[in-house]
């Protein structure tokens, strides 16, 4: 399905096709023609239940503003909304905020080596956040989920819960992590594409995550569990992309191109500015200051315009440096205001000349561009990534090559010197804005793909009717005993009885065996044996030999994996992401008994919360326990 709205690049580029006719009358007709396409597609839509997921649940950053005003204007149109994220007092009271994650903060993990392990394991695959949310779909009743940031902190594991609810999952690409481990495929201030088709041990060398080795492990680990696992593309029905560049980089990183829909971020306009900016106005940057977004380049190029006034709106770990460069080139027409919001921000927008975009890495949109575009105010930017699609060169503004400091300069003077031009150019920026970026075409369109998944493709299976006194015959695999042909303890009894007994009934029974304990015997009593090597530890033997038995109980067709005692419990979450059943049978408190040392009482009572948490039903023999 294309949600692309109408490209207004052709007709802009090809000025021949109204030679009598300005660029601000030939924008305007074409977004009136687009405007009447849209309005005849009708507005009839299927009021839904929509629920958001997103790890902050204030205005982090621009992902959360653009989340936050998507779920006013879903409310403005009739829909239920409600989000799920991490509890967090800067957000603001909902409904639903006992189903939050408490707040998790890996800045201030503090020193304890089991309370890093946590965090690192809750970023990677985080089974609180599944039960949680599982808790909210209950109550929500949700007919379509919107999935937008929620690494680390409400870690994928998510998706698999949605898709087991049969919720259908649009996934907003809002930055590259799908591509890199550190999300903006940026390496020492340049673009980099090194983790292309899966390479993600180069977060581990390269140099472009500034955190501890151990957070860059974790990232590359998490890159590989879930690539492993498929998470993205088991679960995920469709992929939404802001701009057609980051649909092509995912499809030549493999991803399948018929799973992703583009769609622009919207923008309301801002009450009509001047048609032309003051005499004195400045050429602003807003935006981070941090080492990628060229702004080295910048003041290279203020060093060659002593008569351009340069305004820097922002915040970030350049700033001192950038104000060292400021003094040491002696540029006395450059201001560093500080960061800026609100009304701030706009009027600084509105009060420029125009506004530059110098950045040396990709963006998977450009927000900066259309805020711009909204007060009337042309851009200058980069040539790198989707700012090609949102800038329609000598129409809507212009392009240069990233780092090429003498066009760089050459396309300031230019615009400086040609005030009208410049004007004329954010009028034709604010009309792509009003006709191809409007709330209402954003609606719309997103509307078409939510009925899409809702009244389509993700229907309930259909129903089992068991007629009484019939079976449903089951496939059932036994882990964590030693094996069979043997009455050495309570569990290899069990095995013995329970597993003949299901095989009397007709059911397919799998014992997953260690080598040294049972005889090389492919079936024993009607039950089918798998014999898997261990270490012959007391400490390592059931863990080592569980993990194995796990792994190759995926790529079999079971129905139940059923393990015994606590130590194996802690697999039990492994084969429901393959959408298998888990019981785990608890026969006491292993980590009481005194035979254990510290570490493995430690173990066995993870192994105990496991046993309650992790699988699917929790087996107990006797009531005290």
């Amino acid at each position: 399905m294309n949600l692309e709205p109408i490209s207004l690049q052709y007709p802009l580029r090809h000025t021949n096709t109204f030679p009598s006719i300005s660029i601000g009358t030939r924008t305007w007709l074409l977004s009136a023609i687009y405007s009447l396409r849209v309005s005849a597609e009708g507005l009839n839509w299927t009021l839904m239940r929509i629920l958001y997921c997103n790890k902050y649940n204030f205005g982090f950053s621009g992902t959360e503003v653009y989340l936050f005003d998507l779920m006013e204007l879903m409310r403005t149109k009739g829909h239920t909304v409600a989000l799920f994220s991490m509890a967090d007092p800067r957000g603001q009271p909902t409904k639903y905020d006992r189903h939050f994650l408490p707040l998790v903060d890996f800045k201030n993990a503090g020193h304890s080596m089991i309370g890093r392990a946590k965090l690192a394991a809750h970023a990677i695959y985080s089974g609180d956040a599944r039960v949680r949310l599982r808790k909210m779909i209950a109550e929500f009743q949700p007919d379509v989920a919107h999935v937008r940031n929620i690494y680390h902190h409400l870690s994928p594991s998510i998706l698999w819960e949605l898709q087991a609810q049969r919720v259908p999952i649009v996934y907003h690409v809002n930055d590259f992590k799908l591509l890199c481990p550190s999300y903006n495929m940026v390496s020492h201030g340049h673009a980099c594409e090194r983790c292309h088709n899966a390479k993600f041990w180069h977060v581990l060398t390269e140099g472009c995550y500034a955190g501890s080795p151990g957070s860059k492990l974790v990232l590359a680990a998490e890159a590989y569990f879930h690539t492993w696992l498929q998470t993205y593309r088991k679960c995920v029905d469709r992929f939404l992309a802001p701009s057609r560049f980051v649909k092509d980089k995912l499809v030549e990183n493999g991803w399948e191109a018929a799973k992703i829909d583009v769609l622009p971020h919207f923008q309301r306009l801002a009450a009509a500015p001047p048609e032309h900016a003051a005499a004195n106005a400045s050429m602003l940057y807003f935006g981070r200051l941090s080492p990628e977004k060229g702004l080295t380049d910048l003041l290279q190029a203020m060093q060659r315009l002593p008569n351009v006034q340069l305004r820097i709106a922002g915040e970030g770990p350049k700033r001192s440096e950038l104000e060292k460069m400021v003094d040491s080139l002696g540029l006395a027409n450059v201001e560093f205001t500080g960061q800026l919001a609100g009304g701030e921000l706009n009027e600084a927008i509105a009060d420029a000349r125009f506004t530059v975009l110098p950045s040396r890495a990709y963006e998977t949109f450009g927000k900066s561009i259309l805020e711009s575009f909204a007060f009337g105010r042309t851009v200058i930017a980069s040539d790198l990534g989707s700012r090609r699609e949102l800038i329609h060169e000598n129409q809507t503004g212009l392009l240069f090559p990233a780092g090429n400091v003498e066009q760089l300069t050459e396309q300031i003077s230019f615009l400086h010197e040609r005030p009208e031009l410049a004007a004329q150019m954010g009028a034709a920026g604010r009309e792509l804005v009003r006709s191809r970026h409007s709330p209402e075409t954003h609606y719309a369109a997103l509307m078409k793909l939510y009925e899409k998944l809702t009244l389509g493709d993700k229907k309930p299976p259909p129903a089992r009717t068991i007629v009484a006194g019939a079976q449903v015959r089951l496939r059932v695999a036994f882990i964590g005993g030693r094996g069979v042909i043997s009455k050495y303890s309570g569990i290899e009894s069990y095995y013995e009885e329970v597993g003949k007994r299901l095989v009397e009934m007709g059911h397919q029974v799998t014992v997953y065996c260690r080598s040294y304990f049972t005889p090389p015997l492919k079936e024993h009593n009607g039950m089918r044996l798998v014999r898997l090597p261990t270490f012959r530890s007391k400490h390592l033997e059931t863990l080592v030999h569980t993990l194995l038995s796990t792994v190759h109980v995926l790529f079999t067709g079971c129905d139940i994996v059923h393990y015994q005692c606590l130590g194996p419990a802690l697999f039990s979450w492994i084969p429901r992401l393959f959408r298998k059943k888990t019981v785990v049978s608890v026969q006491g408190l292993d980590w009481q008994r005194k035979k254990w040392g510290p570490i493995a009482s430690l173990v066995l009572r993870l192994g105990e919360q496991a046993s309650v948490r992790l699988p699917s039903t929790t087996l107990v023999v006797s009531r005290n326990l």
